[in-house]
C-alpha cells in the first residue's frame, strides 16, 4: 500500500497550485497575490508528511501550533471569517484524499493513515473554532489601522531606491505609533551600541518626551532594561516609582508607574529593547503581552531593514567608483550580497546566502540561471522581467518582493535590492546586491503570533486571572493571578471540587447552579456570578466577579473559560452607601416622629386662640398663617413618615373596613374645594362603590391626585373626578388639562423625590413624595395606578383598586 505521505510528496506542486486555483474565487481572497493565498500551506504538507512516517511518536504539536497560529493569524488580518478558514482544512482534506479516490483498495493508504490524516484536519478546525470566539473584529480592525500606519512610515524609510527619509526622522514617529497602539502615556525606545555591550538611549515619546536615561545601559547589570535584553518574553515592572535602581531617575520622577517592555531580536540578535510606561499601578492582560510582541517584533523588522539598507545606500555612494564596493558591502550587510556580471551572466554570492537559505555559495554560483531557477515559478516571469527591465532602461536601482528557494525544499520571502554600475558610455557591466531573508518580518505583518491561550482569552476588564475547565475531563486550570484571588497555593492544576471549597459555604449551592446552567446548550454559555472566597482569619471579606462562556460541541459543553476579578472595593462601597442610605432614612423617620408633638402643640394652640372673640383683624390673619404653616408642617411630617414605613417597614400599613368610594371620594372633594374656592373639581361616579379599604389612606390619594391637578394645570380650567364600579374592583381617575409631564419624567415619577414638570402652585408643592405615597397605598390594597399625558388629552392618574384583599393560595 502507497502511504499518504508518499502521495503528497509526488504531487505537492499540483497540490499547492490546485489549492491555491481553488480557494483564488472565495469572496476573501479576491485581489490577494499567489503567495498570499497559498500562505502556509507547503510548510503543513510537509508537517502531515512527517505524521504520516512517524505517527506522533515525535509529538509535533510545536510545529503544528505554530502552523496554525501563522495560518489562522493571517487570515483573520486578511479579513477571511471562521466559516472560511475552516473550510480551507476541508478543502486541504478533499484535494489530498483525491489523490487516491478511485484507486483499487490495495493501493490506498491504511486505514490508520488516512485517520492520523483527519485528525490533524480536525484539529486544525478546532483551533480555527476557538480562535476566532476570542478574537473580536474590533481587535482585528484596530490592529489593521496600527499595523498599516507601521507600514505607511516604513514606506517612507524604505523609499523607492532614490527617495527615502532618514530613519532617526521617522523613528519618534514608528515608536509613537506603537504606544499610540497600546494606549500607553510613555514610550521608550534604546538601540544596542556599536560595541555591542550596552545600549543606546535612542527615542522617546509621550510622556517620556526627553530621555529617561542619559547614559548607556550596560547590558550585563541588572536594571529593568538589562533584563528586558535578557528576556524572551515580554517583561513587566508592577510601580517604577518604588523601584529603586532598577529604572532611571527619570523614570521614577515621571508620574508613569506600570512598565511593559520587549526586546528587539530580529534574526536571533538583540537589537535594542522597548518600554511602555501607564499612569496606573496594574498588571497587563495576555492580550496586551502579545499585542507589543506582535507590534515590536515588525517595528524590529523595519528598524534593521532601514539600517541595512542605510548602510547599503552609504556603501553604494562611497565605492560606486571603487573596485573594493563588493567587499565593504558585504562587510556592511550581514545578509546575501550577489555579484552579478552582466557581460558574462555570472553570478557570485556571500557566504549569507548559506546562513540564511542553506545553500553552498558554489551550488548557486555560476550562470545567472541558476539564481532564476530559486525563484518561486508564480514570482519567476515579473521579477526576471523586472530587472531586465531596469537595466534596459538605463535605471540604477532595482529591488523586488518575491519567494526563493530554501534548500529544505520550502520557499522564504526575501527583499532585493540591487545596484546597476555602467561605463562611460552607460553600458551595463555589473550589478551587485543584497537579498535579505523577512519571512519573520512578513508573517508579524500578516499573523498575531500568538499561541491558543492568548487568542481564545479576549478579557473585558483590566486586573483579572484566568480559567479554563474542561468539562468532559474535570480539569481546571488557574493562572497564578486567579489563585491568588482564593488565597491558594501555586500549584499545576486546582480541581472543581477544590474551587467550589474555596467559596463560602453560602455561596458554595448558587455557584455551582451557576456553572451548571452556563453548560448547558439552552443558556447561551454565558456565566457572570458574584461570591466570596473563605475568609482568612484577621483578613477582611473579599468578593469575586467571574465571567466566563462555555464551548460546545454537538450539544455538549466541551470547554469552558474565562475571567476572575477581585471586586471587594466596590461591593464594601455599595455597602457603605446602603448603610448611609438606610441611616438617614431613620434619621428622617425619627425626627419627623418627634416633631409631631410640639406641632400637635402649636395647632391646638392657635385654634384656642382663633375662638377668642377679641381678636383684631391683623392677629386673626397672623393665627390663619401660623395654622396653614403648621397644617403644612403636619402634611410634610405626615409624608415623611409614610416614606419611611414604605421603605424601612415593609411598606404602608392599611386597615381595611366596609366602605363605599363614591362617598369617600366627594367628601374628599369637597374639602379640597373649600382650600381652593377659586377652582372648579368636577365629581361624577356610576356603578357600584362598596368595598373594604383603609378609608384614611384612600383620602390620602384622593387628596394628592386631586391638589397635584390643581397645582399643575392652569387656572380657570376644571379638574374631573370620576369613580366607577367594575366587576370585583373600582376605578378612581383624576384628569387636568395643561402642559403634559415631560416624557422622561414619567418612568420615575413615582419614585421618591421625583416632582412634576415644572410650574404650578409653589404654595402646594410637597417635598416630591406624594405620588411615592400614593402609589404605595394603591399597591398595598393590591391595587395599581397608571398615568397618561399628553398634550391635546392632558393628564390623567387611573387608580384600580380590587374591592377586597386577595384570597391567598392554598387557603
Amino acid at each position: 500500500m502507497t502511504t499518504v505521505a508518499e502521495f503528497i510528496e509526488r504531487n505537492r506542486e499540483q497540490l499547492i497550485e490546485r489549492y491555491t486555483r481553488e480557494l483564488g474565487p472565495w469572496e476573501s481572497s479576491r485581489g490577494l497575490g499567489p503567495s498570499e493565498l497559498t500562505d502556509s500551506f507547503p510548510e503543513f504538507l510537509s508537517m502531515l508528511v512527517a505524521i504520516s512516517r512517524q505517527g506522533h511518536r515525535n509529538d509535533p504539536s510545536k510545529t503544528r501550533s505554530r502552523l496554525e497560529g501563522k495560518h489562522i493569524s493571517q487570515r483573520v488580518r486578511l479579513g477571511f471569517n471562521q466559516e472560511e478558514v475552516t473550510d480551507e482544512y476541508v478543502l486541504m482534506g478533499r484535494l489530498i484524499s483525491g489523490l487516491w479516490e478511485g484507486l483499487p483498495l490495495e493501493q490506498q493508504p491504511t486505514l490508520e493513515d488516512t485517520r492520523l490524516l483527519f485528525e490533524e484536519l480536525q484539529g486544525a478546525m478546532d483551533q480555527v473554532i476557538v480562535s476566532f470566539s476570542g478574537y473580536s473584529q474590533e481587535d482585528r480592525q484596530r490592529e489593521k489601522l496600527f499595523l498599516n500606519r507601521l507600514n505607511a512610515l516604513a514606506s517612507e524609510v524604505m523609499g523607492d531606491g532614490e527617495h527615502f527619509i532618514p530613519l532617526h526622522e521617522r523613528l519618534g514617529a514608528l515608536v509613537e505609533v506603537v504606544r499610540e497602539a497600546m494606549r500607553a502615556q510613555g514610550a521608550a525606545l534604546l538601540l544596542v551600541a556599536a560595541d555591542g555591550r550596552t545600549l543606546l538611549p535612542t527615542m522617546y515619546t509621550g510622556q517620556w518626551n526627553v530621555r529617561t536615561e542619559t547614559e548607556p545601559v550596560p547590558l550585563d547589570g541588572s536594571s529593568f532594561v538589562a533584563r528586558l535584553a535578557a528576556s524572551e518574553e515580554p517583561l513587566e515592572l508592577p510601580d517604577a516609582a518604588g523601584a529603586g535602581h532598577e529604572v532611571s531617575e527619570g523614570v521614577r520622577l515621571s508620574g508613569l508607574h506600570s512598565l511593559l517592555g520587549v526586546r528587539l531580536w530580529p534574526h536571533g540578535k538583540l537589537l535594542g529593547v522597548l518600554y511602555l510606561g501607564v499612569a496606573d499601578i496594574r498588571p497587563f492582560e495576555p492580550q496586551a503581552r502579545r499585542y507589543l510582541e506582535t507590534l515590536v517584533e515588525y517595528l524590529s523588522g523595519i528598524i534593521q531593514k532601514a539600517l541595512l539598507l542605510q548602510q547599503l545606500r552609504q556603501a553604494n555612494e562611497r565605492l560606486a567608483r571603487s573596485e573594493t564596493f563588493h567587499r565593504l558591502a558585504t562587510a556592511a550587510i550581514s545578509d546575501a550580497i550577489w555579484e552579478w556580471n552582466l557581460q558574462t551572466d555570472i553570478v557570485t554570492w556571500s557566504g549569507g546566502v548559506e546562513k540564511l537559505f542553506g545553500h553552498m555559495r558554489e551550488q548557486l554560483g555560476g550562470h545567472v540561471s541558476g539564481w532564476y531557477d530559486h525563484i518561486h515559478p508564480e514570482d519567476r516571469e515579473r521579477v526576471v522581467h523586472g530587472i531586465h527591465e531596469t537595466i534596459a532602461r538605463g535605471g540604477q536601482r532595482w529591488r523586488d518582493e518575491y519567494r526563493f528557494l530554501h534548500r529544505d525544499g520550502g520557499y522564504v520571502h526575501v527583499t532585493d535590492h540591487g545596484l546597476v554600475e555602467r561605463d562611460a558610455s552607460g553600458r551595463a557591466v555589473r550589478m551587485v546586491g543584497a537579498m535579505q531573508d523577512i519571512t519573520a518580518s512578513k508573517a508579524a505583518s500578516e499573523a498575531l503570533r500568538v499561541s491558543e491561550e492568548r487568542l481564545r482569552l479576549a478579557v473585558r476588564a483590566a486586573e483579572l486571572g484566568t480559567w479554563d475547565f474542561y468539562p468532559v475531563t474535570g480539569i481546571l486550570r488557574w493562572d497564578e493571578r486567579c489563585k491568588a484571588l482564593f488565597e491558594l497555593p501555586l500549584m499545576p492544576e486546582v480541581t472543581y471540587e477544590g474551587f467550589m471549597a474555596a467559596l463560602q459555604p453560602e455561596d458554595r449551592e448558587r455557584a455551582h447552579a451557576a456553572v451548571q446552567w452556563a453548560l448547558q446548550p439552552d443558556s447561551g454559555g454565558e456565566y457572570d456570578i458574584e461570591f466570596r472566597p473563605l475568609r482568612q482569619k484577621g483578613r477582611p471579606e473579599r468578593w469575586v466577579r467571574a465571567i466566563g462562556r462555555a464551548l460546545f460541541e454537538g450539544g455538549r459543553a466541551v470547554r469552558f473559560i474565562g475571567t476572575a476579578q477581585d471586586i471587594s472595593e466596590r461591593k464594601h462601597q455599595q455597602q457603605e452607601s446602603q448603610k448611609r442610605a438606610e441611616f438617614a432614612e431613620q434619621l428622617i423617620g425619627i425626627v419627623s416622629h418627634d416633631l409631631r408633638n410640639p406641632l400637635n402643640a402649636i395647632t391646638l394652640s392657635v385654634a384656642a386662640l382663633l375662638r377668642q372673640e377679641e381678636l383684631g383683624e391683623r392677629q386673626a390673619k397672623g393665627l390663619a398663617r401660623i395654622s396653614a404653616a403648621t397644617e403644612r408642617a403636619t402634611r410634610l411630617i405626615r409624608d415623611l413618615l409614610d416614606f419611611t414605613r414604605a421603605r424601612l417597614g415593609g411598606g404602608i400599613p392599611i386597615e381595611r373596613k366596609p366602605l363605599d368610594v363614591h362617598s369617600l371620594c366627594r367628601q374628599v372633594v369637597e374639602e379640597v374645594r373649600l382650600a381652593h374656592p377659586d377652582r372648579e373639581v368636577e365629581v361624577v361616579w356610576s356603578g357600584e362603590g362598596t368595598g373594604e379599604w383603609d378609608g384614611d389612606r384612600l383620602a390620602q390619594v384622593i387628596t394628592n391626585l386631586v391638589n397635584n391637578a390643581l397645582a399643575y394645570s392652569p387656572p380657570g380650567t376644571p379638574v374631573h373626578v370620576e369613580t366607577r364600579g367594575m366587576d370585583g374592583a373600582v376605578l378612581l381617575s383624576v384628569h387636568n388639562a395643561g402642559s403634559p409631564i415631560p416624557p422622561e419624567l414619567l418612568p420615575r415619577l413615582f419614585e421618591p423625590m421625583t416632582r412634576g414638570r415644572p410650574g404650578g402652585d409653589a404654595a402646594s408643592r410637597s417635598i416630591g413624595l406624594g405620588l411615592f405615597i400614593v402609589a404605595n397605598i394603591v399597591h398595598a390594597h393590591g391595587g395599581t395606578i397608571e398615568v397618561h399625558s399628553e398634550e391635546v388629552t392632558g393628564t390623567t392618574f387611573t387608580v384600580r383598586l380590587p374591592r377586597r384583599a386577595s384570597t391567598p393560595s392554598g387557603m
